[in-house]
């Protein structure tokens, strides 16, 4: 008797004509029988060819977005841009400033050039319209550290390069990285770091940029310089052990404005969340406070009584530090990429996860189209840009770009604007900002660090609640890592702790045992089941004189006797192949997963308690070399030594899938399997009727290209094995 063809359940018949419709119609109009149709054949159906419709502007308006929002851009967004622009300006020229100055150890010149490449390059590439780009103060700490110990090292190989020198090699570099990972399409990544790892560095770097202004803040600024490169820990013990040698009237100005700053910026938080009153947003107290202080600075002559000004910001004296037609590829300093390429690689991952973190949050929340490899692309074009001044490493900024929506930001001209703006600031304004005390121009970056600090708390309070105990602990861990050790070391940590933990979810096997809901033919985790009904019983309070016993709730489950049945969900790899075989040697010694391993088996293939196997193998959509070896081994072991029958059912309709299945052996295997077990019925039907014919077991609907150990359903497999079902 020839073998039965498979079902439609998994292979589909010949697909009918298709029905073509003129797109003027609805769907609807396809039951009409007098409007025009036209039918082809699936196997004469050809498709034009893609060459002839490809539309080449498109395809570079999809790289570089500007070609494709400028020449639609609408005249009644401009106004909102056009505030929105002045509005982050005024926020980014005392901020950048003071990240130039107090964290990446630069010109503050650096800073502002560095704004108005990174705004004019991602107006250019950038995808999201609203992201403002800029330098990121976490990234910039690490910049800060590298010029830091250059200039303590004793090594006077790069003696001669200047602060923007190291700073530009660093951009290279960084902007190399970020290229290659967008062309790549290494945009994936930005899954790998969980919210935890993200919240306890950036935590972290809210104590740095707290600690690293403290030596300014307390007149100390010179003193301070005279030490070796420290660490965090070396300058909190710094500052805490000269509080007595502390410059007061520098101190009571810091304090004085950190303390208004902070209220003012409270104010601004209840206008706009508790009074709705929109137009606070455009109230700039980082700028009224360089302006004021700067306006006090000169008029009651600070400077005399020992408080330390910025002084002359872009006049021939430090005309050598503007920051601009840095040449970082000159032969001299190819020598320094190796030196500095490993702090390239951790500001290119952090400040990609740190702008990934805004782009998601932005996507989410504007319904904006974001494309990880593409914002890769985007961020390596920026940071290209800011080489040639010197510049500091730019990445997006939530904070800043929620302030660049709320003032009223429509396209990405609103960062154009931004950085014509700070052009004009740069070359008109810089020269009135000679009196700004230094101790006031670092608040700037003290004020961040406070904002960033605020969420922490919060957000350890979000996972004790839902007991995410796991992501309390790398939270804390990450966190204490970049402040005792060092920054390179929390970056690195939290690299591997995300890597670990993708490997361990990655390795995990999902295979279970299925059982049968009763008086239906549905199967489902057993495991689960018994999970399920213990939550009903002691939800319901319907409990017995003493503890319920677990046979109690497996009885709820149908038991079929001397038959396992188990379900493959996923594709099996060499990752997770340690894992399965572990779950199987406890489903073989116990018939679940529910059981600990260190309890004596009570029921299992050993002892002969099992006499049926059935693998389910729907979702184990691949199979790779290893894991084909590993499941050979398994269905061999037993049938030849277990004497266990072993069926399939429900295997994938993949090519690749089921010619793994028969080069490997596997399927000669299972059809030798059932062939055993067909002539087991027929030698037990001849000893029980001598006279009567043997009977063969009833053809099921099985794989026509696997065999007949091979079947379209579970419930098909119990009828071969002549399984009562009812």
């Amino acid at each position: 008797m020839s073998a039965p063809r498979e079902t439609t359940r998994l292979l589909p018949s010949r697909r009918p004509p298709l029905l073509s419709i003129p797109s003027s119609q609805s769907l609807r109009s396809e039951w009409a029988p007098d409007l025009p149709k036209q039918y082809h054949d699936c196997e004469s159906l050809e498709l034009p060819r893609a060459a002839s419709s490809f539309d080449w502007f498109a395809y570079l308006s999809y790289y570089v977005p500007i070609l494709r929002w400028l020449p639609q851009y609408q005249a009644q967004n401009f106004l909102g841009d056009f505030l929105a622009g002045v509005s982050l300006a005024s926020f980014q020229v005392p901020l950048v400033m003071s990240l130039a100055t107090s964290l990446a150890k630069l010109p503050p010149l650096v800073g502002l050039y560095s704004v108005v490449a990174a705004s004019l390059s991602y107006a250019v590439f950038g995808t999201v319209p609203t992201l403002v780009v800029g330098p990121s103060p976490s990234t910039a700490v690490l910049y800060g550290q590298v010029i830091e110990k250059f200039a303590h090292s004793p090594a006077k190989e790069f003696a001669s390069l200047s602060p923007t020198d190291i700073s530009a090699t660093l951009s290279v570099a960084m902007s190399a990285i970020l290229l290659v990972a967008g062309l790549l399409r290494w945009g994936f990544l930005d899954n790998i770091l969980s919210q935890a790892l993200l919240k306890g560095f950036i935590g972290a770097m809210g104590v740095i940029m707290i600690a690293n202004q403290l030596a300014i803040q307390m007149g100390l600024q010179d003193l301070a310089k005279s030490l070796p490169h420290a660490t965090i820990i070396d300058k909190l013990r710094f500052a805490i052990s000269h509080v007595s040698m502390a410059h007061i009237p520098t101190v009571s100005v810091t304090v004085c404005t950190l303390a208004i700053v902070l209220m003012v910026r409270k104010m601004k938080l209840v206008l706009q969340e508790k009074h709705g009153v929109r137009s606070a947003v455009y109230i700039p107290e980082l700028l009224a406070m360089v302006v004021v202080a700067t306006f006090f600075s000169y008029y009651y002559d600070w400077e005399s009584q020992g408080i330390a000004i910025v002084g002359d910001l872009s006049g021939s004296k430090k005309a050598k530090h503007r920051g601009i037609f840095v040449n970082p590829f000159h032969f001299s300093r190819l020598s320094l990429f190796k030196s500095v390429f490993g702090t390239s690689l951790l500001c290119s991952i952090l400040g990609f996860f740190d702008s990934t973190t805004a782009t998601k949050g932005l996507g989410s929340r504007y319904n904006y189209n974001v494309s990880a490899n593409r914002e890769l692309v985007a961020l390596g074009m920026c940071n290209f840009a800011i080489i040639f001044v010197g510049g500091m490493p730019s990445f997006g900024a939530l904070g800043r770009s929620k302030v660049n929506i709320l003032a009223g930001a429509c396209t990405p001209l609103a960062t154009v604007i931004m950085g014509c703006t700070v052009i004009l600031a740069v070359r008109y304004l810089l020269p009135f900002l000679y009196y700004l005390p230094e101790c006031v121009l670092s608040l700037s970056t003290t004020i961040i660090g406070i904002t960033v600090l605020e969420e922490v708390p919060h957000d350890v309070r979000f996972f004790w609640n839902i007991q995410g105990y796991d992501e309390v602990v790398i939270l804390l861990v990450v966190f204490c890592a970049t402040i005792f050790w060092s920054v390179e070391a929390g970056v690195i940590l939290g690299i591997v702790i995300a890597i670990a933990r993708v490997i361990k979810h990655g390795s995990r096997s999902r295979i279970h045992i299925l059982g049968r809901i009763p008086n239906t033919s549905v199967f489902r985790n057993a495991d689960e089941l018994i999970e399920e009904s213990f939550t009903a019983h002691f939800a319901s309070g319907e409990e017995n004189d003493g503890s319920a016993k677990l046979g109690d709730f497996i009885a709820e489950i149908e038991q079929i006797e001397g038959v396992l049945i188990i379900k493959i969900p996923e594709p099996l790899n060499f990752a997770n192949l340690g894992d399965l075989r572990k779950k199987l040697n406890r489903i073989e010694r116990f018939g679940t997963l529910s059981v600990h391993p260190s309890q004596p088996s009570v029921s299992g293939i050993d002892n002969g308690a099992i006499k049926f196997i059935i693998f389910d193998c729907k979702g184990m959509t691949s199979l790779d070399a290893s894991s084909t070896q590993t499941l050979h081994d398994i269905v061999k072991r037993y049938h030849e030594v277990n004497k266990v029958h072993v069926a399939f059912s429900r295997v994938p309709v993949n090519k690749k899938v089921r010619a793994r299945l028969l080069d490997s052996g596997i399927v000669k295997v299972v059809n030798s399997s059932y062939k055993s077990f067909c002539g087991m019925q027929r030698s037990e039907a001849s000893e029980t009727n001598s006279a009567a014919q043997p009977t063969n077991v009833p053809s099921m609907n099985v794989s026509a290209s696997l065999g007949e150990g091979f079947f379209l359903s579970i419930e098909e497999a119990l009828k071969a094995f002549r399984i009562d079902m009812v």
